[in-house]
């Protein structure tokens, strides 16, 4: 059996783990196809020893803890652009974000580490930023360090 016809069978069971993770129609469907995609991308390096299913079940975990990561984490982009105050957050917290977003801020002007800091922040990977930023990996991991350093050394003062 070829790999092409090996992923169709497999079909309806990655439909049925992705109802495990996804509750609206088509985040189901997004989830399935991407993992689909990256089954499909990855198929010359399929050892016939091992199962798909296996494979299927752990890309497609990986995709959604990712994906749920990136939507958890605070994006302190944003924090720069609202003006409008925060009803339900105590007043000492809403004081604490906005020290904390001025100092991100002023960081970002004096350092190039601040940008990857804040990207591994909402959830991206050290590969991903390095593709976005067009670096390479291990320069991204020196400015993620280099950058927390220097915004623990300023919210410490």
């Amino acid at each position: 059996m070829n790999y092409t016809d090996e992923l169709l069978r497999h079909l309806p069971m990655l439909k049925e783990m992705a109802r495990k993770y996804c509750k609206d129609e088509l985040d189901r469907e997004d989830l399935v196809g991407d993992t689909i995609l990256r089954l499909w991308l990855h198929r010359d390096d399929f050892d016939e020893r091992h199962a798909l299913k296996s494979l299927a079940w752990k890309i497609m975990q990986n995709l959604y803890i990712n994906k749920y990561n990136r939507h958890k984490c605070v994006a302190f982009v944003e924090l720069f652009s609202t003006s409008e105050p925060i009803n339900h957050v105590h007043a000492d917290d809403l004081i604490r974000v906005k020290q904390v977003a001025a100092i991100v801020k002023e960081a970002s002007a004096r350092s190039v580490c601040i940008r990857p800091v804040v990207m591994y922040a909402l959830g991206y990977s050290y590969k991903e930023i390095s593709d976005a930023l067009d670096i390479p990996m291990g320069t991204v991991q020196r400015r993620i360090h280099e950058g927390r350093r220097m915004l623990r050394n300023e919210m410490s003062k």
